[in-house]
């Protein structure tokens, strides 16, 4: 469908992994009514509940997060730490334009590849989780959900997952290998793969526009290119703006 999608990080390969349109629509709905309660409880609360968000504030909750994160929208997740939307991408190219028709795959060569949706997602991670995150205490990452086939008999070697990001921001960045899902390699016959491609970006704070992305074309069992590269850039509109245009606004 074309809809915006969601991100969500899996517990279990600490892989941002791409969801339905209205999970995360109801991410946002969640978050939205959590930052409510927060800011309800502190004006309307008792004196004893301001005495404890006041003391989040300086000291953080029992789960690692401090009032002001969660009135930011985070929100925690044992696995890994806490996570919220930064935003979400369009292309009218791949189908991904808010529309409730068919996503358009990119053809290159033999290979097709469907690009089911792209997020950007602000991360806290946990002291167990960071290392996986480049050490950082707060990261920005985006996230590309791909299915990607062989649609020929002949052995084709591709690599969606060494995919380059451009953002408007002037930052280049590479996939990060330990996030990313097995999408790439030699595609033997007609197989399928799909999963995550993972961006951490070096500025958590950049307010991103859109963002190109580069993939290098597949190749035949000899090495030859068979396509060249293919480069898609993606408008981001934040949550809101996201849902209003979901909605044909």
């Amino acid at each position: 469908m074309k809809k915006v999608a969601g991100i969500a990080l899996l517990s279990c390969g600490l892989l941002l992994a791409g969801c339905g349109n209205e999970p995360a629509k109801e991410t946002a709905t969640k978050q939205e009514d959590t930052k409510n309660e927060v800011v309800k409880q502190k004006d309307t609360g008792t004196a004893e509940q301001e005495e404890t968000a006041i003391n989040e504030d300086a000291e953080g909750t029992a789960d690692g997060l401090t009032a002001k994160e969660r009135k930011e929208g985070f929100e925690y997740d044992p696995s890994f730490g806490a996570a919220k939307y930064y935003g979400f991408g369009y292309n009218d190219e791949v189908g991904i334009d808010g529309t409730k028709g068919p996503l358009k795959p990119v053809k290159m060569g033999p290979m097709s590849m469907t690009i089911k949706n792209v997020a950007i997602t602000d991360i806290i991670p946990n002291d167990e989780t960071r290392e996986a995150f480049g050490g950082n205490d707060r990261v920005r990452a985006v996230s590309i959900s791909v299915e990607v086939e062989n649609t020929s008999d002949e052995d084709v070697t591709f690599y969606p997952n060494k995919t380059i990001a451009v953002t408007d921001t002037g930052e280049q960045v590479e996939a990060n290998d330990e996030l990313t899902g097995d999408v790439g390699g030699d595609f033997l016959g007609k197989v399928k793969r799909e999963g995550d491609i993972v961006f951490l970006l070096k500025d958590p704070k950049a307010d991103i526009k859109s963002v190109k992305f580069i993939f290098d074309g597949p190749a035949d069992k000899d090495m030859y290119e068979i396509s060249g590269e293919k480069r898609l850039t993606f408008d981001i509109l934040d949550v809101e703006a996201a849902k209003k245009k979901d909605a044909g606004k």
